[in-house]
């Protein structure tokens, strides 16, 4: 057998081990694709050396999970908070995938199959997308922290007229028992600093940023029904203890460095 045979023979030998021994990536699951969809992983393959229609496969395949990837992570999603949540929480999954593709779309132009079209298409739209996709995974986090945050936040919205009737049973007496002062039974400030005041007579204060404070009497009050005057509500408003005042939770600094 010729030396040069042999040669040749050792290569392509080399070369189908390498792709047999090349492992699979799992990425997190998103809602367009299988749960447990598998790609090849191009750091431990020469990629010059793969065949044609593998690339082109593969990098179509990048591109639709980079897509969902980004759009599922974005913000503008249809996914619900939880489905989000639990998306971010798979992200640094993702990062391999992107280590894999990116020496994909690095040696590209240096192979033959460069001069294809349609290929280069591909390499050039997944080189985008890796860019991007990049970037999503140093925001994930962030993302993460103000999802959590936010869908904490809703709860606490949920629990407010329970909370609220609960606070107006034990605090306010009874239309016999009128008080000299008005009485506040419950204070909120949401997580836009629009705060309110709730009198047991059904009066109400809001207050709102760049926003003079306004007093709102009730709509349908009782026949035997008598207002306060006005600056008795304020003053009570001003000397309610900000202790007191019941605010949506929110995530410190310590919750955030935690968050994957």
């Amino acid at each position: 057998m010729m030396p040069s045979k042999i040669i040749f023979l050792l290569q392509a030998t080399l070369f189908i081990f390498m792709v047999a021994c090349s492992h699979s990536i799992t990425p997190p699951p998103l809602t367009n694709l299988p749960l447990r969809q598998q790609f090849r992983d191009w750091r431990s393959i020469h990629v010059c050396e793969a065949d044609q229609k593998l690339v082109e496969t593969e990098l179509t395949r990048f591109n639709t999970f980079a897509d969902t990837f980004l759009e599922d992570t974005s913000g503008k999603t249809k996914l619900s908070e939880n489905q989000q949540i639990a998306l971010l929480k798979l992200s640094p999954q993702v990062k391999p995938l992107l280590d894999g593709f990116g020496n994909l779309i690095f040696q590209s132009p240096s192979c033959a199959f460069a001069k294809n079209a349609r290929i280069m298409s591909l390499v050039r739209r997944a080189s985008g997308l890796l860019s991007q996709s990049r970037q999503r995974l140093e925001q994930a986090p962030e993302l993460l922290w103000i999802l959590e945050e936010g869908k904490a936040i809703d709860e606490w919205k949920k629990q407010q007229p329970s909370i609220i009737a609960k606070a107006r049973k034990e605090w306010c007496p009874t239309p016999e028992q009128r008080s000299p002062a008005p009485d506040i039974f419950y204070v909120s400030e949401d997580e836009n600093l629009r705060k309110e005041w709730l009198f047991c007579d059904d009066t109400k204060m809001v207050a709102e940023p760049g926003k003079e404070i306004s007093l709102i009497l009730p709509k349908n009050p009782p026949r035997n029904h008598r207002s306060y005057p006005r600056k008795l509500y304020f003053e009570a408003a001003e000397s309610y203890p900000d202790s007191q005042i019941q605010r949506p939770p929110k995530m410190n600094s310590e919750e955030k460095e935690k968050t994957p």
